[in-house]
């Protein structure tokens, strides 16, 4: 019978607000014990799996953000986040052999992201684009394969026309999502396996697509 999870957290942080700028930043710190993880090996159609004690991990991390707004309608934020999450454990015995996981990364967890965001208001007009950055991570146990890092940028126009005859607060929009095409991992489906490249589906990202609607309140 598996032991319960049992996470200890602590979490401090600051923060400054005003008319032209907001800042905060923290610093979390997590203790994970008898951490529990679903573990697959095999191809999709193949697929061996099992739910696995793996010891103990710790997780250390920073977040950071500033927000100015220079001018009336205009602001401009950048976000940074720092996350080291570890296994602490012995190590696990998956298919009769012992595997050591001290010191390997958190699968699916990426190390640095870093996020910017434009957003401009005037009258009934809104533009915003804000661009993402998520770095590697690692896909196995033994961090020996790794998603590669991507950024991704998206960007958003907007008008209020206001009142158009029965029709209140009249509103077009047009958006573009992957504003340049990067071709990156989106997502991926079942749990990790402890080595090898063959666990996952992995699903590529929705390559640039072209937005747009009409809205309207009655």
């Amino acid at each position: 019978m598996l032991k319960p999870e049992r996470t200890w957290n602590y979490v401090v942080g600051y923060r400054y607000d005003d008319r032209y700028f907001t800042g905060t930043v923290d610093y979390y710190h997590t203790d994970y014990f008898n951490r529990l993880a679903s573990i697959t090996e095999g191809t999709a159609n193949n697929t061996r799996s099992a739910y696995m004690n793996v010891g103990r991990e710790t997780m250390d991390g920073v977040d950071i953000l500033g927000s100015v707004r220079p001018v009336e309608g205009l602001e401009i934020t950048n976000s940074f986040s720092w996350n080291n999450a570890r296994y602490q454990g012995t190590g696990i015995n998956y298919g009769g052999k012992l595997y050591s996981l001290k010191g390997k990364r958190q699968v699916y967890y990426p190390a640095y992201m870093y996020k910017a965001n434009l957003a401009y208001q005037w009258r009934g007009t809104q533009f915003n684009f804000n661009v993402n950055y998520i770095a590697s991570r690692p896909m196995t146990f033994l961090n020996d394969v790794h998603l590669p890092p991507y950024w991704l940028a998206n960007a958003t126009l907007s008008h209020d026309f206001g009142q158009i005859g029965f029709a209140q607060h009249l509103k077009t929009s047009f958006g573009v999502t992957n504003l340049f095409d990067t071709n990156y991992i989106g997502g991926v489906y079942g749990a990790a396996s402890v080595s090898g490249d063959n666990n996952s589906n992995l699903f590529v990202g929705a390559p640039r697509q072209f937005i747009g609607s009409i809205g309207a309140q009655f």
